[in-house]
């Protein structure tokens, strides 16, 4: 009897602490409802907010607390099915997840945005039967949204079919001050096509002393091009075809014809604790215009096309 009292009393409690809100509501000039949400007595949205398309139906809700959105918003097309077009949900106070849909329901894009509403990370794309059509890696690079790298798919599966895109990798993320970490990069899919990247060179950039100045996040302190003198001192390490002797630096073997699309080397740390590789992947391809006949023997404007792939790799160095 004593714990139905008691149980009672604290419900009691919690019904008269609840805050009291206020419903606001606002209208389109079609005299529809517009928006539906709570206030607090300091003003503040609370809990449910709905808003309405002049039609009268819902265009998105979401869920207030204390005045901040942090909870999963809906979007709604404009029809009587009442269909899910977007939804985006606060991973953090700097990432969104969002997902969007094509009509009946069906999976349209899903991934990461940041605060500025711009495309981070992995986001895959699916056709009008959901299928997996093709992925698209971002990064913000001096700012702006960039296309790093992207994957084009069969409409059954996987397998990669063409794109801009390569693979790398390091071979630890965590070793001493007197050890090393080789590196790896190999272009998957050419940013030129069939006739120009027979053509191509590629290279890595890195910092020169990244103790003194790394690349920043969206490497806008790197330079623009090889002529200017603003950006952080930087190295460029070539393909295995221009290396004197590439088996020095091959972990494992590789066909000698995959040596021009291939950089491979050993970066050693020069201080402890954790830190960031960070750099881009560089496919170039120059040119003079064949089509130049009255300046062909004589010095002519050389036209160069790059593709850059930017990457970066968390490190922990300890002591020995």
């Amino acid at each position: 009897m004593l714990k139905k009292i008691l149980y009672l009393f604290i419900l009691i409690v919690l019904i008269g602490c609840k805050e009291k809100l206020t419903k606001v509501v606002t209208y389109h000039d079609n005299g529809k409802i517009k928006e539906v949400h709570h206030i607090n007595k300091g003003s503040v949205k609370q809990g449910e907010v709905i808003f309405y398309y002049p039609s009268g139906r819902v265009s998105y809700s979401t869920v207030y607390t204390d005045g901040k959105l942090k909870d999963t918003i809906y979007y709604y097309h404009d029809n009587d099915k009442k269909e899910l077009e977007i939804k985006k949900f606060f991973l953090n106070d700097h990432l969104i997840y969002y997902e969007d849909y094509h009509h009946k329901g069906v999976t349209k894009r899903t991934g990461t945005l940041n605060i500025d509403n711009q495309k981070v990370g992995v986001w895959k794309n699916y056709d009008k039967d959901g299928n997996h059509h093709f992925t698209k890696e971002y990064k913000i690079i001096d700012g702006i949204e960039y296309t790093n790298q992207m994957w084009v798919t069969l409409p059954t599966g996987d397998t990669l079919t063409e794109g801009v895109s390569i693979q790398y990798h390091f071979d630890k993320n965590k070793l001493q001050l007197t050890d090393s970490i080789y590196a790896f990069f190999q272009t998957e899919d050419s940013a030129f096509n069939e006739e120009d990247k027979e053509k191509t060179k590629v290279s890595v950039v890195l910092p020169k002393d990244y103790t003194q100045a790394n690349f920043v996040p969206d490497f806008s302190n790197r330079a623009k091009d090889p002529d200017e003198k603003e950006g952080i001192h930087a190295i460029e390490i070539q393909s295995l075809k221009e290396h004197p002797n590439p088996k020095t630096v091959l972990q494992n073997p590789i066909d000698t014809t995959d040596y021009k699309k291939t950089v491979a080397f050993y970066w050693k740390p020069k201080r402890t604790g954790k830190d960031t590789i960070r750099g881009y992947f560089k496919e170039e391809f120059s040119y003079y215009d064949p089509n130049d006949e009255e300046n062909k023997n004589m010095d002519r404007i050389l036209t160069v096309l790059d593709k850059k792939i930017y990457f970066e790799f968390a490190v922990e160095v300890t002591k020995d």
